[in-house]
């Protein structure tokens, strides 16, 4: 299996924009200011563009003007960096579509995202699913409401299995034991995707080891050294042996070889890839994929999820008296029930998400009804996994470090060391101390 080699930023950007569906932006670069005006300043990208316009429709007594902003990770960051330099042109409301900024905006240094415990009740809050803005919350305050998630199930494809003979695994062991036999029975067939945030947020972050746990904006724990870090390790040792898990990141097109080719049996991810890889990218015809929890891990009973991707939506701190109208659009852009149940991801928003989730029940491509698993695995996301400043780093020194063990057959218990320091040193360069 080759190594693709591909830069954090420009993977993460190429998900944005397949999420968004689209090959640009709608324009704007995001200049100006509502404040004095009156004006409520609004960021989006072009997915989000039709709910802010209903929004404005909707509430003629707020004036806005909406701006879309490309899906880039770093350009949110960057912009609020150039206003914070010339005192003007933060938007009221931005949205994230790299929920991880939050932590850069929320930061002292940028002190661009205002606290939303005051500004939108508990009661909603609490309708979230669980979990959900724990990438939003630090030091105990909540800096945004997640717009979707990206929980993560383990989706297989069910003519192979049923060709084959085997079982839907629901434990770690038994889904080692059956990528091992797949790969000595039909040479060629992988059980999983090792790269990047596509192996460290899913099977790191569903085992709950350390590697981005955010006690508060300016601490973070890192300990890979943790049989939650370890265990992983001693799974995945053996299927990259065999070559049962590829380090060919998923969202590259040559991943395709492995559906259009009968060789993607199972594919540990997250809940957008049944609508937007699966078919389109992967090739997989209907009628074959379907979705089941995550293996449980050893010694729990609960099948936890890890993450990879969603959105997210802020309120500047520089609102000033515009900031409870800002609260409030992104209060309802969030959780209104209708609007959620047609966007194309999981709404993070629960009754959001169950009404969404009535039309993905039914729909004709998949094996049989994907909602269980999704649906279990909204209300398991692992602790742990928290919004860091270090992103682009957490996934390159993932692949300098692990995935590089995993493509020269080296020991990947042995390379969790490497990985380690190269988490705490780009972490105490974001600002934060390591506990």
């Amino acid at each position: 299996m080759k190594r693709l080699h591909v830069a954090p930023l420009a993977a993460t950007a190429a998900v944005a924009l397949l999420l968004s569906g689209c090959g640009g932006t709608g324009g704007g670069d995001g200049g100006g200011s509502g404040a004095g005006k009156g004006e409520l300043l609004v960021w989006v990208d072009n997915t989000r563009m039709p709910a802010a316009q209903q929004y404005k429709k909707d509430h003629r007594d707020v004036t806005m003007r909406i701006v879309t902003i490309p899906p880039d990770a770093g350009y949110v960051p960057t912009k609020i960096s150039l206003a914070n330099r010339t005192k003007s042109g933060w938007p009221d409301v931005v949205f994230l579509a790299n929920p991880a900024e939050a932590a850069t905006l929320a930061s002292e240094k940028f002190g661009y995202a205002a606290p939303l415990d005051a500004l939108v009740p508990k009661s909603v809050r609490d309708g979230f699913a669980p979990g959900a803005l724990d990438t939003c919350t630090f030091g105990g305050k909540t800096y945004c409401l997640r717009n979707d998630i990206a929980p993560t199930v383990l989706w297989y494809d069910a003519k192979l299995m049923n060709r084959y003979g085997y079982q839907v695994p629901k434990t770690w062991a038994e889904y080692q034991k059956t990528g091992l036999k797949a790969a000595a029975e039909h040479p060629g067939t992988i059980v999983g995707a090792v790269n990047g945030k596509y192996g460290a947020g899913i099977y790191f972050g569903s085992s709950g080891c350390p590697t981005r746990d955010t006690l508060s904006l300016t601490k973070v724990r890192i300990d890979l050294g943790r049989p939650e870090c370890t265990r992983v390790a001693d799974l995945l040792q053996p299927l990259a042996r065999k070559k049962a898990v590829t380090t060919v990141v998923p969202i590259d097109p040559s991943f395709a070889k492995f559906g259009k080719g009968d060789e993607l049996l199972m594919l540990p991810a997250p809940a957008w890839f049944g609508d937007f890889m699966f078919a389109p990218a992967f090739k997989v015809p209907k009628g074959r994929i379907a979705a089941a929890p995550m293996p449980t891990w050893p010694g729990e009973s609960k099948p936890y999820a890890g993450q990879v991707g969603g959105g997210a939506f802020l309120v500047s701190s520089h609102a000033g008296g515009r900031t409870q109208q800002a609260a409030d659009l992104v209060r309802w852009i969030t959780t209104d029930i209708n609007l959620q149940a047609k966007q194309p991801t999981y709404p993070a928003f629960t009754a959001a998400a169950t009404k969404w989730g009535e039309a993905k029940s039914k729909d004709p491509y998949y094996a049989s009804d994907p909602m269980p698993a999704l649906t279990a695995a909204a209300n398991a996301l692992r602790p742990g996994f928290g919004a860091v400043r270090f992103e682009a780093d957490w996934q390159s020194s993932f692949n300098d470090t692990f995935v590089k063990a995993v493509d020269s057959g080296g020991n990947l218990r042995d390379s969790l060391g490497s990985w380690q320091d190269k988490l705490k040193a780009a972490a105490k360069t974001s600002g934060y101390t390591v506990g």
